[in-house]
């Protein structure tokens, strides 16, 4: 059987989707081959790609953490893991000599790779270009798609309310999570709150101001796999650019992030995500720290005419 093995060295959710689209296509490309997919732990792949058709191969490089942290002892159990498997091809999403040569010692005789000095790039641009030299294709579509098998029909009453993030400067204050939902028409929504367990709290909190006047149900202690059934089942996401962001474009949900402390660049890949910045800025970087300049009324004025 014709194996390829592809790494995905970048360890969040939102990485494991932004790469999505890439790794389906060079398993349209090479039908009929098995995929291998290295990724870290936390990307959650094996919940997220559960139900997908081009990759049953998920191997974690950091799943024992003892392994993890000497590199050395990393690519030896690496090749410990890969090594009794026949590769014909293997697709390097990051700047690393280390995981090129593992390919040579695997014998693999063809390899892709970014190559090895790292450089300050557009992530989603340099996928895109990268898939489109080592497949020699002229385009391809690069909005990531999530695979469930279990679909109930879509409820246009439920709205998914994503209030996480992976730092302190890309939180949106809960009084505007307040604001927006009593803009909203309450009467009418059942409101989803995703986040990670580590915010359970400030979800409910969130429920706790809103709970007499509205349908609001936390969803953060769930599991990653048991969410994404709740919000393909629903209208619209809103929320932080986080993870179920890019969950909620990538199961064909219209996602409105707010976006106060990184680069849109990061929703480019999509079509379903739709970057909201504040109000005067004509673009945000990873230092503007304005999060807190995204008013309540901005964001419903942007997503009005879809509720």
């Amino acid at each position: 059987m014709n194996n390829i093995l592809i790494f995905q060295n970048r360890p969040g959710i939102g990485d494991c989707i932004i790469f999505l689209s890439a790794i389906h296509e060079i398993a349209r490309k090479n039908q009929g081959a098995k995929i291998f997919l290295v990724t870290k732990k936390r990307s959650k792949a094996r919940e997220l790609l559960k139900d997908d058709p081009y990759i049953k191969n998920i191997l974690y490089s950091d799943e024992n953490e003892k392994r993890h942290k000497i590199k050395v002892l990393k690519y030896l159990y690496l090749w410990k893991d890969l090594h009794k498997i026949k590769f014909i091809k293997s697709y390097i999403f990051h700047h690393s000599f280390g995981h090129y040569f593992l390919c040579k010692i695997l014998n693999i005789k063809h390899i892709f790779h970014y190559g090895f000095i790292k450089k300050n790039e557009n992530i989603c641009k340099k996928i895109y270009i990268s898939i489109l030299k080592w497949l020699n294709i002229k385009n391809y579509n690069s909005s990531a798609k999530i695979f469930l098998e279990k679909i109930q029909k879509n409820n246009k009453n439920n709205l998914i309310i994503g209030i996480g993030s992976s730092g302190l400067s890309r939180r949106w204050d809960m009084k505007n999570f307040v604001k927006l939902i009593n803009l909203i028409n309450k009467k009418k929504y059942n409101f989803y709150i995703v986040a990670g367990k580590n915010e359970s709290e400030e979800a409910k909190i969130l429920i706790k101001k809103l709970k007499r006047k509205v349908k609001i149900k936390s969803l953060c202690s769930k599991k990653i796999y048991e969410i994404l059934t709740y919000i393909k089942n629903s209208k619209l996401y809103i929320g932080t650019d986080s993870a179920f962001m890019h969950i909620s474009a990538a199961l064909g949900v219209k996602s409105f992030g707010l976006f106060g402390d990184t680069p849109t660049n990061y929703a480019e890949y999509s079509k379903k995500i739709f970057p909201i910045i504040p109000l005067g800025y004509s673009s945000i970087t990873h230092k503007s720290n304005a999060m807190s300049k995204i008013s309540a009324e901005h964001v419903y004025s942007k997503i009005k005419k879809f509720i």
